[in-house]
């Protein structure tokens, strides 16, 4: 005499109807409303996190579309009978015309064209033939290449329905060709209800715990918003006890999971300052098995809800706390700070990171919810080690200004509201002779290693600096002819660098500077030699370090008066950092 197996929980109460799709509500009703109006897509895409409901719903369509008998639910839409020859069949598991895949590990190229091969036969027993790909990403690219013609155009009467939890990974080509529905996390008190539900079924039916309120709500929270992994937990804590009800106490030990109390107590001697009590609560926790990461992981959430009502205490929506708890966790945080609490849930989740590769796991959580209940101390000494890390920052960039030669100095970028990738090192910038270009001022409280007698022309050149960076630069390799008769003269060898400065604004802009330095200046003229029968100046006399450092601003400046580059610095601003070719 056989004895019949029992089923597990999640197999024996998986809906068997879309109105039995529960937290999916927008899927069954989209499903059933193109049923009604007949306008059935040839391919699905179901994607969402693990046991909300995807093969489940995938089952289901399959049903209705192949049920003999269509009933109406109470919103009119039509829904599986459940009575009919197809119907049972499907929910036997016996129906030729549903072939279902695992796609993780039938993932070849050969796996698909056998798919292919049986896929132009008609339907042997309902209308529909649907074939029901489970986990679609896991698929080759090869297998996705061979899929897709027979995914876009598949034999009348065949409907594929592909599943998978990470939607990233299937190519958009197979996307496209799809209807895609994506699966919500269900919420906890939905899995709770349902949960409530079947131990009232399962009771009545034999041999089967009572449970407490509170331990159900526990399980739902375990289950992440996914039925399957709620139902898997229940039916093991059932068969793992014997005890009437089952109390919170029973699932907390299971599951490795700390209570609200326990979580409160911490939090409490952490806020207030109790450095004692902290450690004797963790100390406890360790003695009765608890792992750091296991305390961390929890503590986090429950930090996490701290800071969330602590911002907005209407926000238990969201959390889907019961009513109890997020009022007294609204008193608990009232007289804290937000800032407070951000930092409590980065560090605690910091050292969640570090914990998984700590050798003493203990020490680090223990070290940090010491720091936390220092208060703001912790804070106060986190700014000064800030700031610290900023003046050494800012000594080293003063000794590399003082170790390169006299042609090249650092000049750090001017601050600004909203700081950009420009402005996130220093500039470095390069300036000729002392006769060709100044440079640019000192950091503050620097004291300059040379002194320097004025020079007229190199103050013009200052003054064009202060004024425009682009004409600066234009200017680098310019012979400037001492003022005449009200108009100074400016000579170019480059015809772009001239035709530059020519404009309008651009000269507007050099007069200015010009009577600012010579104040007997009326205009400005640009020439270039041999154009006209001005001579330039005679090039000045250069050391050795001040030829280089010329040579190598001309490299650079050759770049720099490229039509795009120039034309793009005078029109957004800012600062040349670098060049490299």
């Amino acid at each position: 005499m056989s004895v019949p197996v029992r089923q597990n929980l999640y197999r024996k109460y998986r809906p068997q109807r879309f109105s039995e799709l529960s937290g999916q509500e927008h899927i069954s009703r989209t499903i059933q409303a193109a049923v009604a109006s007949d306008r059935i897509s040839h391919a699905y895409m179901f994607s969402g996190p693990r046991g909300t409901g995807k093969t489940s719903a995938a089952r289901l369509l399959a049903k209705i579309l192949n049920c003999l008998n269509l009933e109406k639910d109470s919103n009119g839409l039509p829904d599986c009978c459940r009575v009919c020859d197809n119907c049972r069949r499907i929910e036997d598991m016996n129906f030729m015309d549903i072939i279902e895949i695992d796609a993780a590990s039938n993932n070849g190229v050969e796996d698909i064209r056998q798919m292919r091969e049986k896929v132009k036969y008609r339907p042997a027993e309902g209308r529909y033939k649907i074939y029901i790909i489970d986990e679609v990403h896991m698929l080759s690219g090869s297998a996705f290449n061979a899929f897709l013609k027979t995914l876009e155009e598949p034999p009348p009467n065949v409907i594929f329905v592909l599943a998978t939890t990470d939607p990233q990974k299937v190519p958009a080509t197979i996307i496209s060709r799809c209807q895609c529905f994506d699966f919500h996390s269900v919420s906890r008190r939905t899995i709770q209800v349902r949960l409530e539900e079947i131990v009232r079924l399962e009771s009545a039916e034999g041999i089967f715990p009572a449970f407490e309120s509170e331990a159900l709500a526990m399980i739902a929270e375990c289950a992440q918003g996914g039925f399957r992994d709620g139902l898997s937990l229940l039916d093991q804590i059932a068969s793992s006890t014997s005890e009437q009800p089952v109390k919170l106490d029973h699932v907390l030990k299971l599951t490795r999971r700390l209570s609200y109390t326990t979580l409160k107590e911490i939090t409490n001697a952490v806020f207030s300052h109790d450095l004692g009590t902290v450690v004797k609560l963790l100390n406890e926790l360790y003695s009765l098995g608890y792992e750091p990461l296991t305390i961390g992981r929890d503590l986090l959430e429950y930090l996490r809800r701290c800071m969330i009502l602590k911002i907005d205490t209407d926000a238990n929506q969201l959390l889907d706390l019961p009513t109890e708890q997020a009022g007294e966790i609204c008193r608990q945080v009232a007289t804290l700070e937000v800032r407070y609490i951000i930092g409590a849930v980065s560090r605690v989740e910091r050292a969640l990171l570090n914990i998984r590769s700590s050798f003493q796991a203990r020490v680090l959580l223990e070290s940090e919810l010491i720091r936390l209940g220092l208060g703001d101390e912790i804070f106060a000494s986190e700014a000064m080690e800030k700031r610290i890390e900023q003046l050494e920052q800012k000594v080293a960039a003063l000794r590399k200004i003082a170790a390169r030669p006299a042609g090249m100095v650092m000049t750090p970028a001017a601050p600004s509201a909203a700081p950009s990738p420009l402005h996130s090192r220093p500039v470095l910038t390069s300036v000729p002779s002392s006769r060709s270009s100044a440079p640019p001022p000192l950091p503050e409280n620097v004291v300059p290693m040379t002194s320097r007698q004025s020079d007229p022309v190199l103050d013009f050149r200052n003054a064009v600096g202060r004024r425009s960076n682009v004409c600066q630069a234009l200017l680098v390799n310019a012979r400037i002819k001492k003022p005449e008769g009200g108009t100074l003269v400016i000579f170019l060898e480059q015809a772009f660098a001239a035709g530059k400065l020519k404009e309008s604004k651009n000269i507007a802009l050099l007069t200015e500077a010009a009577k600012e330095v010579f104040t007997n200046v009326d205009v400005v003229k640009i020439q270039v030699p041999g154009n006209n029968n001005e001579s330039a100046p005679p090039p000045p006399r250069e050391s050795h370090r001040e030829q280089i450092a010329r040579l190598d601003e001309q490299a650079r400046q050759k770049v720099l008066q490229k039509p795009s580059i120039a034309d793009a610095v005078d029109t957004f601003g800012g600062e040349i950092v670098d060049i490299e070719e």
